[in-house]
């Protein structure tokens, strides 16, 4: 314990002498062209925090030996809560050592999982935006031979919404062809002062917002040791804090590429859809 304890505080204090070195790289002390004199240094930020979010010792290159993947955050202000900028840090038992930058967000979490049947897992991390629409940046990379690849996302589902009569949307998944229905009876008043409806008909239809995922995780649903992406995009109405219900999916990645395997429209999320 005391051996592993020592090794990944060794670790740690690689990764930061390696990103304070990013941070010191910058135009900053780059000299002026033509040996000009150097304008004198502007005001410097506060000083930048790396923190360890979270690591683990598993193979992800396919040399049959643990390497040790590190998620690190730099925060501008060490009280606050946001992470100005991310990265994956994998260091292998040859003391290679691969970075990969990503934005910045709320919430960091990284997973392990092979999403493409290569035998190895990839490298998933998410991390809020902290936006109103709840939405998040996700980032799938495979190690595969040291070699960082970026892994596609699927694009997300479209959905064309027609206002029914009696307070009921009609929403079609472009797709898949497939229809769903969502009652909106529960907020009749807010849509007959918007001018929607009158008296339960459809007097001025309005075009729906579908957000991009504001969730798109990883699940085992066959269970075979490949994991698919399950997502889910909110949908809103007359205002961003009207939803109307929620496009859900789930992909298998196929021959290079995202397949839908299902999808529905639904009012309210299950448990399963949490983060």
């Amino acid at each position: 314990m005391f051996k592993k304890s020592a090794k990944i505080a060794l670790h740690t204090a690689a990764i930061s002498l390696f990103l304070g070195c990013l941070s010191l790289s910058g135009p900053g002390l780059t000299r002026a062209a033509n040996n000009e004199e150097m304008p004198p240094p502007a005001q410097q930020p506060a000083a930048q925090q790396n923190q360890l979010i979270q690591t683990r010792e598993i193979d992800v290159t396919g040399d049959r030996k643990p390497d040790t993947v590190s998620l690190v955050g730099m925060k501008m202000d060490n009280n606050s809560p946001y992470y100005d900028k991310l990265f994956i840090v994998v260091s292998g038992p040859a003391q290679t050592q691969v970075v990969i930058p990503l934005q910045g967000g709320y919430n960091p979490q990284m997973q392990f999982c092979d999403f493409i049947s290569d035998k190895l897992p990839q490298i998933y991390v998410s991390a809020e935006t902290g936006g109103s629409g709840g939405l998040s940046n996700y980032y799938i990379y495979s190690l595969k031979n040291n070699v960082p690849t970026a892994i596609p996302l699927p694009a997300p589902l479209h959905v064309k919404a027609t206002f029914k009569k009696n307070y009921v949307v009609k929403m079609k998944i472009e797709e898949t062809g497939k229809s769903f229905k969502v009652d909106i009876k529960d907020r009749k008043d807010d849509y007959e002062k918007f001018g929607v409806y009158k008296n339960g008909k459809v007097a001025k239809p309005i075009i729906v917002n579908v957000n991009d995922y504001g969730l798109l995780k990883p699940i085992d649903e066959d269970r075979d040791g490949i994991c698919e992406l399950m997502g889910a995009q909110r949908i809103s109405g007359i205002s961003n804090a009207d939803t109307l219900g929620y496009a859900t999916s789930v992909w298998k990645w196929q021959k290079g590429k995202w397949i839908l395997k299902h999808s529905s429209i639904v009012k309210t999320l299950h448990p399963s859809h949490s983060h």
